[in-house]
């Protein structure tokens, strides 16, 4: 009973929380911050590098280190943004430059680019058919950091700061992607407010 009630507490804490009690010796934390990020760990490196096997490895290794280096760890308040960037340092540092490749259908761009399939879009259920349409022909036009900010904005749920440290840029910067990505689909959704006004919501989470 008392295991059982520990564990629901921990689900309950925020990732902050968790952090602290990583750093107070608490195995518990830190299975708890795995299996909370694994998926989008996994589906995020999975865009990085083409070897799964690696990815998986590279989580592991990131959580063990965490737990080894537990009596050192800083005080951190953005915890998944830090874990996110660590692991994608790791990831893209040890993988041998095999960044994956896989393309949209009927796009005819080079390698080593980041794509974001249909799948990776996460909108409100009646706005995903045809934004989905919208946001790959959009995708089409933008860098691969450009791409890989949307994704971690609508397939990770990161927040702008959290992209920003991430990925070691500027708040800004990334604000003024989703800016563009959101100016570009007003104007192609201006006959559709119902639609947009979904849109809208996904957009708007700032900080």
């Amino acid at each position: 009973m008392n295991i059982i009630s520990c564990k629901n507490n921990l689900s309950e804490k925020s990732d902050s929380e968790l952090w602290i009690d990583l750093k107070e010796n608490n195995p518990d934390a830190l299975n708890s911050l795995f299996y909370r990020f694994y998926n989008d760990l996994y589906f995020y490196g999975k865009k990085l590098s083409s070897d799964d096997n690696h990815v998986i490895d590279t989580i592991q290794d990131i959580f063990a280190n965490l737990w080894e280096n537990r009596n050192k760890l800083s005080d951190v308040v953005h915890v998944k943004a830090y874990i996110f960037k660590i692991f994608r340092n790791k990831l893209l540092k040890t993988s041998n430059k095999n960044i994956i490749f896989t393309l949209l259908p009927g796009n005819n761009k080079q390698e080593n680019e980041f794509v974001i399939s249909h799948e990776d879009i996460i909108i409100e259920h009646e706005a995903k058919t045809k934004t989905r349409k919208i946001i790959t022909t959009l995708l089409e036009d933008l860098t691969d950091k450009q791409r890989e900010i949307i994704y971690l904005k609508f397939y990770c749920n990161l927040s702008n700061s959290e992209i920003s440290r991430s990925l070691s840029i500027k708040k800004q910067s990334v604000c003024n992607i989703l800016n563009r990505t959101f100016n570009i689909l007003r104007e192609k959704l201006k006959n559709n407010s119902f639609l947009l006004f979904l849109i809208c919501l996904t957009f708007c989470t700032i900080e």
